[in-house]
C-alpha cells in the first residue's frame, strides 16, 4: 500500500467517493530535464506528451502531480468520468493548469490481447515554482480537493 501525503490522500479519497472510480494512484515527477527526444522511451509513456511537446519538455521548477484513475467500465464510471472532465475543464479555465486524458497500453503484448482491459483516466496537475519544497502543490492540491467536493455537494453527485 501506497502511502502519501495528506493532501495527496485526500484528493484520492474526494474522488474514490465516485461512483464507478475502483482506484487511483498518484507520483510526482520533476518536469524540468524532461526533454522531447526523452518522451520516446518507455518509461516516460506515462507523461502528458502533447502537453510537454508544445514546450519541448518541462519548464524550469515545475513539477507534474498525476493521477491514475481505473473504473469499472460502468455506466456510473462514465458520469463519473464525465463530471471530472467538466471539473478539471472548468478548473483549468480558471487558471489551474490541469487537464484529463485517457490512458491504454497497445491492442496487444507479448503477454496477449490487451484491448479492452487497459483504459485508465490521467489527471495531469502541473505546478511551477518548486523550488525547495512541494509545498505549492499541496496548497493547490488543498484548493482542488475543497473545490471538488463542493462541486459534488452543489451538483448533487451520485457518490458511493
Amino acid at each position: 500500500m501506497n502511502h502519501y501525503p495528506n493532501e495527496i490522500q485526500d484528493f484520492h479519497d474526494t474522488v474514490l467517493k465516485l461512483r464507478g472510480i475502483t482506484g487511483i494512484e498518484s507520483g510526482v515527477d520533476n518536469l524540468e530535464p524532461i526533454d522531447s527526444v526523452m518522451l520516446g522511451f518507455p518509461p516516460f509513456a506515462h507523461l502528458p506528451h502533447g502537453a510537454l511537446l508544445r514546450t519541448n519538455g518541462g519548464l524550469e521548477n515545475e513539477v507534474l502531480i498525476q493521477f491514475e484513475l481505473e473504473t469499472d467500465y460502468s455506466l456510473d464510471s462514465l458520469h463519473s468520468i464525465e463530471f471530472l472532465a467538466w471539473f478539471v475543464r472548468d478548473s483549468a479555465r480558471g487558471g489551474t493548469a490541469i487537464q484529463l486524458r485517457p490512458f491504454a497500453l497497445p491492442p496487444d503484448s507479448p503477454h496477449g490481447r490487451q484491448l479492452g482491459t487497459s483504459l485508465k483516466y490521467h489527471l495531469d496537475l502541473f505546478v511551477g515554482g518548486i523550488e525547495e519544497s512541494l509545498e505549492p502543490a499541496y496548497e493547490i492540491l488543498r484548493k482542488l480537493t475543497q473545490s471538488l467536493e463542493l462541486a459534488i455537494t452543489l451538483y448533487e453527485i451520485p457518490i458511493k
